[in-house]
């Protein structure tokens, strides 16, 4: 079994597979910059490739000599040499191949998903902060917010919010050039009009072009003075919850736009007054170790029923019970500063419904502000579950209250959920 790049929630799947009795084999980039390089657990491989990015050939032969029975990408930066190598090793177990690019590359990704009928998000694919102005003027966007981002990213990477579209060139050309936290060059933005809504995740695993739902997950995000869209809290939701069948059916339809026939996919969406709109399609994990929260809730992860499928079972389950009201909450800080009374936190974990907490700080530790998901798992979170929903919206509201007095002056930053909870 061979993953590509197994960071973040990726390396939970070299001791799944090796638990259902296949021997796991690592592939890593040698030029790409993992933000969580600890996640990485090479002992848990019997092989391990590094990979330079160059021609294709002699990873191929590399890796047909070890016959794989699948090959799938752990993080970001697996999605497109997974996608290659599967075409050609595994190809009864790989997505469709002319729609590679659309399942990394953020602006051939919302093309192909508005090809296919389905509503999206207005959006620009740039290289030129002058065609970005251009596009606003022809779309009638002139005054209006807009977001910025990089077009093969993941994780909230240099999302910029551009309130009334102001300082818009300034904004695509801080990008155009930088680094990404993947560690390779921003050449091209998408620029999108910024709409309002609330964003969900579905989790998924396809086999055969089937595509089964492992959860539906409701996002809180807040924006701070210079950041958007960083994660205060996400909460796993009965598959039955009003709404899910609309952001499911959406969801299922872009997977086929995009031709995803085999793994795991994270996708995120907004759902609007005009309904459900993409964000992004992920073709792996979702990150964070996530599957271990899905797996909580449901008793079920994409992980699992990925190693069931490639093992030979074909009853995999769409859908799934709730079996615990599941949310994590997310650390963060406003400004950068030194942190203090990290003490405090230890009454997070007498909560009732206080499954895991997880501190990644101590007295001392200077801290940035937090600017996307990378630097909240940094700071750390808290996971509540619970058989009855009502406790775990108090121990939320609890958890805002005990971070607001540790941490540093005027306390980690902890925004209660908006629904049921403030």
């Amino acid at each position: 079994m061979v993953i590509v790049e197994p960071y973040s929630s990726g390396n939970m799947l070299a001791p799944a597979f090796r638990q259902g009795g296949f021997s796991p084999c690592a592939v890593t980039l040698t030029g790409s910059s993992a933000p969580n390089p600890a996640t990485l657990r090479l002992s848990d491989f019997d092989e391990h490739i590094a990979y330079d990015g160059g021609e294709l050939g002699p990873l191929v032969d590399r890796l047909r000599a070890l016959d794989p029975v699948a090959i799938v990408p752990g993080t970001h930066t697996g999605v497109k040499p997974a996608d290659e190598l599967a075409a050609v090793l595994t190809p009864e177990l790989a997505n469709a191949p002319d729609l590679g690019p659309a399942r990394h590359h953020k602006g051939a990704m919302i093309a192909a998903v508005a090809a296919a009928g389905l509503p999206t998000i207005r959006s620009l694919c740039t290289s030129d902060a002058g065609d970005a102005l251009a596009w606003i003027a022809r779309e009638g966007l002139s005054g209006r917010d807009l977001v910025v981002k990089p077009a093969d990213s993941a994780g909230t990477d240099s999302v910029r919010f551009v309130p009334g579209g102001h300082e818009l060139h300034a904004a695509v050309a801080e990008l155009l050039g930088s680094t990404s936290r993947y560690g390779s060059r921003i050449s091209e933005v998408l620029v999108q009009e910024h709409v309002k809504g609330v964003e969900y995740a579905v989790d998924t695993f396809s086999y055969e072009g089937r595509c089964t739902v492992n959860d539906v997950v409701r996002y809180h995000k807040v924006s701070s003075r210079r950041h958007m869209a960083l994660y205060a809290s996400m909460e796993i939701l009965p598959m039955d919850a009003p709404g899910n069948d609309a952001v499911i059916g959406y969801v299922k339809a872009a997977l086929d736009a995009l031709g995803i026939r085999f793994g795991a996919a994270h996708t995120e969406v907004m759902v609007t007054e005009d309904g459900p709109m993409l964000i992004e399609v992920n073709a792996r994990l979702s990150g964070g170790g996530h599957p271990w929260t899905c797996e909580l809730a449901t008793g079920d992860n994409s992980i699992d029923r990925m190693v069931r499928y490639v093992a030979g079972d074909r009853n995999i389950p769409d859908g799934y019970p709730l079996r615990l009201t599941t949310r994590v909450v997310f650390f963060s800080v406003r400004s950068a500063g030194t942190v203090s009374g990290i003490a405090g936190l230890d009454a997070i974990a007498d909560l009732p419904s206080c499954y895991h907490l997880q501190v990644n700080l101590q007295d001392g530790d200077h801290v940035p502000e937090t600017a996307d998901i990378f630097d909240a798992q940094r700071l750390g979170a808290v996971v509540l579950a619970h058989g009855d929903p009502a406790q775990v919206a108090a121990d939320h509201r609890e958890v805002h209250r005990i971070a607001a007095g540790a941490g540093r002056p005027g306390g980690l930053t902890i925004d209660p959920n908006r629904e049921g909870v403030q």
